[in-house]
């Protein structure tokens, strides 16, 4: 199958799209806020008899999107967790967009002698974990960047809210900030990197082994210049995981 789809990450704050044909992006990956549906490229999709391919973690927002194929004669697909075949063991409730990123993943790296382990760094940073064979193992599920720096700002009288801005280029993390904007932005990068680092070591004592490390997500790129560098840093994993699930579970739904 080499057909061209339209794949949608729906997440909590934001819809992440772009065209996927033979496992790689072939359009811009865009990004856009849920109230901005219509920006999406339905007449091009239509005009092309292209499939809509989902995986959303609101059901509200899956069937607003649903709605607007069906308006536009559009083949919509659903990714669920419990139909896909990919990933096994897992819980009915697993968030499909992380079994996407492990079968991103698993995809990149083909012949696996070791666990994965995907980072996504979003509104969350999640850790999802499947072995070699594909078996869920688990993971964990933590505050984000901007929660975490919202939480400060509406939770207390006198913090700001300090945003975490994608161009700013932080060379150096510093435990010593002197005043209140650097101490708030520091401390929330620092906690993120000392939650994967942990993250790591539990794991490996654990499961007594070196799995492959994968980065992805909109906050990736911050945290990661104070990690180690990963086995495989990919923006666009969850699309991609998206279009082998469909590949995989190829089921035309109209």
């Amino acid at each position: 199958m080499n057909e061209t789809i339209l794949a949608i990450d729906a997440g909590n704050t934001s819809i992440h799209w772009g065209y996927m044909k033979d496992g790689n992006l072939t359009s811009d990956y865009h990004r856009n806020r849920h109230t901005e549906l219509s920006l999406l490229p339905w007449d091009e999709v239509k005009k092309n008899n292209y499939p809509v391919v989902i995986a959303g973690a609101l059901v509200y927002m899956n069937e607003a999107i649903e709605g607007i194929a069906k308006d536009y004669g559009i083949n919509f697909i659903e990714l669920e967790t419990p139909k896909q075949r990919i990933i096994k063991n897992t819980y009915p409730a697993l968030g499909i967009d992380r079994i996407c990123n492990l079968v991103g993943a698993i995809n990149f790296f083909k012949a696996l002698n070791s666990p994965v382990i995907v980072f996504d760094f979003g509104t969350a940073t999640t850790m999802t974990a499947c072995d070699k064979d594909h078996n869920f193992l688990g993971g964990m599920i933590h505050t984000g960047c901007e929660i975490e720096l919202k939480a400060l700002a509406s939770k207390t009288f006198s913090l700001p809210h300090v945003q975490l801005a994608k161009e700013q280029k932080i060379t150096k993390l510093n435990p010593l900030s002197n005043n209140t904007e650097d101490a708030i932005l520091h401390g929330v990068i620092i906690g993120q990197v000392a939650l994967v680092e942990s993250y790591l070591k539990l794991f490996k004592e654990e499961t007594k082994s070196e799995p492959k490390i994968v980065f992805t997500g909109g906050n990736a790129e911050t945290v990661s210049r104070f990690l180690k560098k990963p086995d495989l840093y990919d923006p666009h994993l969850t699309i991609k995981g998206i279009y082998h699930c469909y590949k995989e579970n190829h089921v035309r739904v109209s």
